[in-house]
């Protein structure tokens, strides 16, 4: 679908890249505040933005969810690009999968960023990282939108079939497909901090003949997931298995079903939520199934957290359970060795199910200049300090950097990740920041300092260390009030947005829900 609606600013192909700011542009100075281009500092210290023409990067859940709340509240450009052939992102199934990424993964530096898949020969659309017998951790009232429940008698833990359904009965009934671009993939992204305004760049993948368009938007929010980029830890000798043996090691990603792997020998990396169900399924078909994790049942020694799952005899076939095996230390030419001093044979295949890189291919995760805006040189508050500073790297692979509450980028708050936090219960979390969001970008909800929302992320970093930084599990509901308290605060009257969406407290039965979805899990499913 190319659609090119009063939604998108678009520059035509006869006229230069870069279109003179009107003075209509959302971005102006009000009161004695210094214009920073993408809002105004107001004393002491505060921003407020106003950004009208809206870019969304992603169609699934979370483009979706922006998209809805964002008309609730009244803007009226806003374009959500995708890549895919059809909506509905992580969701959106393909029978087979071919993806590329290098062996090792184990940052951002490392992944592929263009070419990193191909389209279905079946479907015609990318791969996602969804296999065929695959049901959700959560339970349908817990993972559910607000206000838009469902159907009827959908499972208790529902298929993926049913979540894809789902999540387009969510488009059709907000009416959201009129706002999306399918098979538009954006290629890079700059802010531009004369003109004050981002320009997309966006490659038509029906046309791959005809060079990127560039495009002009006030506000970049992205939502096209994490579930792109595999993580492939390092481990002496993986490399030259790799090259020795082409095919035998593979990412979760494209796993699809277990009968593709009959009377093989696999040993799957990583025992969490995928590892471990795919170990599950795996023992029903291959020849032997092994396990490599960092966590050992009943060892008080392992690693993670007590929540996450660990393979054992539930819904596994009792006469081909798997051998579960520490950590790797290495590989040898014809045996795998564990950091216990075991070993096994090299299998059939490896299937690493050690999770994701946050990569965005479209953002130069080394170039963060190209992001920032630059406050202007008379200026002598201290935010030049933090603007003349050097600035990390977007983002490793394993965090993106300096954003504020896990949205914002602190350096150009004109740019917004979702889908950073893990462990949560995505719908609700999406559309609870995209209300935030869509208050901000109104100008409604003031921002702190630069230098204030800094202190409050390098506060987050040194108490939630490592990967525990987004692994926020029951934090979420204070994270989710925080942002509702937060807009009510500064909002005269509640838009349509703020009427749905609600507190939730820690003793709801939300929350029990929540809190015990695995156990309550393994009642109806049986694993």
């Amino acid at each position: 679908m190319s659609d090119t609606s009063e939604n998108t600013t678009t520059i035509p192909d006869t006229q230069p890249s870069h279109q003179p700011r009107k003075e209509s542009d959302p971005v102006q100075m009000v009161m004695d505040s210094i214009d920073t281009g993408v809002g105004v500092l107001e004393q002491p210290g505060s921003i407020r933005l106003h950004a009208q023409r809206i870019c969304v990067i992603g169609a699934g859940p979370a483009g979706l969810a922006v998209a809805r709340v964002f008309v609730e509240n009244k803007y009226t450009s806003v374009t959500v690009l995708e890549r895919n052939s059809d909506i509905g992102g992580v969701w959106c199934y393909t029978p087979d999968s071919k993806s590329h990424y290098n062996v090792p993964q184990d940052s951002s530096d490392h992944a592929k960023r263009f070419d990193y898949d191909e389209r279905s020969s079946l479907t015609h659309g990318f791969p996602t990282a969804l296999y065929d017998d695959l049901h959700t951790n959560l339970p349908t009232d817990v993972m559910q939108f607000i206000g838009h429940d469902f159907p009827k008698p959908t499972p208790e833990y529902p298929s993926r079939c049913h979540v894809e359904q789902y999540v387009r009965s969510y488009a059709d009934t907000h009416d959201l497909h009129r706002l999306i671009q399918l098979n538009k993939e954006v290629i890079s992204i700059k802010y531009d901090a004369e003109q004050k305004h981002w320009e997309c760049k966006v490659q038509d993948l029906l046309s791959p003949g005809l060079p990127p368009k560039p495009i002009l938007y006030d506000a970049v929010v992205v939502c096209s997931g994490r579930a792109n980029h595999p993580y492939i830890p390092d481990v002496p000798g993986l490399r030259e298995l790799a090259e020795a043996r082409p095919g035998c090691i593979m990412a979760a990603r494209e796993y699809r079903r277990a009968t593709d792997h009959c009377g093989q020998s696999v040993l799957v990396v990583g025992g969490a939520f995928s590892g471990s169900d795919i170990a599950r399924q795996l023992s029903y078909t291959a020849g032997n199934v092994h396990i490599s994790m960092t966590k050992i049942e009943n060892d008080p020694d392992s690693e993670t957290d007590k929540d996450m799952p660990v393979v054992g005899v539930d819904g596994c076939n009792p006469h081909n359970m798997p051998v579960i095996h520490p950590r790797i230390e290495c590989i040898m030419p014809k045996e795998i060795l564990f950091t216990d001093g075991t070993a096994m044979p090299i299998p059939d295949r490896i299937i690493y199910a050690t999770g994701y890189l946050y990569v965005y291919p479209f953002i130069d995760s080394n170039n963060p200049q190209s992001l920032a805006y630059r406050l202007p040189t008379h200026c002598q508050h201290a935010n030049n300090e933090l603007a003349e500073a050097e600035l990390p790297p977007f983002t490793d692979g394993h965090k993106v950097n300096d954003m504020y509450k896990y949205l914002l980028y602190i350096h150009n708050p004109t740019l917004a990740i979702f889908g950073m936090p893990f462990r949560i219960a995505p719908f609700p979390f999406y559309e609870y920041q995209a209300h935030y969001l869509a208050h901000v970008y109104k100008g409604i909800v003031p921002l702190p300092s630069p230098e204030q929302m800094l202190d409050e992320w390098n506060k987050l970093v040194a108490e939630f260390p490592g990967k525990k930084l987004n692994e926020m599990g029951m934090l979420q509901i204070d994270y989710r009030n925080d942002l509702l308290d937060t807009v009510d605060r500064f909002s005269e009257a509640k838009s349509d947005s703020g009427k749905r969406l609600h507190r939730v407290e820690r003793d709801s039965a939300w929350a029990d829900r929540c809190f015990n979805t695995l156990v309550n899990r393994k009642r109806y499913l049986g694993y």
